[in-house]
């Protein structure tokens, strides 16, 4: 077995979950996206080959299609700060349920039991606008670490966007040390 085939058995698991592979934006790199109302949540596959097995590890992540429409209009490129890739992820090695997905060579992957491990993290998620403000703002803990406190400017510009899209609104950005500041 080969790194590729572990990424094509678990790709396999999660479309039979219900999960989509798809672009969030072109010239993104595709992901394993859960359709929802108008919020994009998905799971970025990073599988990758260690002397003893294998490791599927990736990104739990939110993309926000409205709010990627107005940074490709108003804020290109650079200008987009921390969203140049989406509204917000984590690493899944963060949790302590997703962050053992990692087999011994010829050892049987168990693709299956990973993507429902994931599905269900998803579902997690709202899958509308105003449904995950209203979860940022009454029970953040069930969003975990996609509303750690390192992101409250993240999210409070997201709240603040939806209020008034104006054009002239900055975008928090991240700092050399990876604090997200908002100016």
């Amino acid at each position: 077995m080969n790194v590729k085939d572990v990424r094509s058995l678990m790709g396999a698991a999660l479309q039979a979950e219900g999960l989509e592979e798809k672009r969030l934006f072109p010239k993104s790199m595709k992901v394993w996206a859960l359709p929802g109302e108008d919020v994009d949540r998905f799971y970025s596959m990073h599988a990758y080959r260690r002397p003893w097995g294998f490791v599927c590890s990736g990104y739990i992540g939110v993309d926000i299609p409205a709010l990627r429409e107005w940074l490709r209009k108003y804020k290109p490129g650079e200008q987009a700060g921390v969203f140049h890739t989406c509204f917000v992820c984590y690493c899944i090695a963060n949790e302590d349920v997703l962050n053992d997905f990692r087999i011994i060579l010829d050892d049987p992957v168990p693709a299956d039991l990973w993507a429902g491990l994931l599905k269900d993290r998803l579902l997690r998620v709202p899958d509308s606008l105003e449904g995950l403000i209203a979860m940022y703002r009454g029970n953040r803990e069930a969003l975990g670490f996609l509303a750690h406190p390192h992101e409250r400017h993240v999210w409070e510009f997201l709240m603040r966007w939806r209020d008034n899209p104006d054009p002239e609104m900055p975008v928090p950005r991240r700092l050399p040390n990876w604090q997200v500041v908002w100016i």
